[in-house]
């Protein structure tokens, strides 16, 4: 009825014995999360890198995030973490789908406008 498997009814039957009601709350509402890789001024430190770059056409990859914040820092973080900093920049990490050579512009074009 409740939902609980056996072994989870025991664990919040526990709480409620050496706790009491306070045992039965939510535990995840004093839980602040990971700490953050980058302070503050690491990451407008790095907003204003990956902008200047952006101004001049350097389209960042989440390597090239990766070993700078290990140059700059001296901190190691996990590829998919740099994604995570480009977002917080207000960066996507986009890049526009290849052409294939042999593509001709005049027949993609007559080929949209049919449909």
């Amino acid at each position: 009825m409740t939902q609980y498997s056996v072994s989870g009814a025991r664990k919040v039957l526990h709480r409620y014995h050496t706790l009491g009601l306070d045992g039965l709350g939510d535990g995840r509402a004093d839980n602040p999360g990971a700490p953050t890789v980058l302070t503050e001024a690491e990451q407008q430190q790095f907003a204003a890198r990956l902008r200047e770059d952006f101004d001049q056409g350097i389209v960042w990859s989440g390597k090239m995030v990766q070993d700078w914040i290990q140059t700059h820092f001296g901190k190691t973080v996990y590829l998919g973490r740099t994604y995570e900093f480009m977002r917080l920049a207000g960066f996507s990490p986009q890049r526009p789908r290849p052409r294939h050579v042999g593509g001709n512009e005049a027949d993609q074009e007559a080929f949209k406008s049919k449909s």
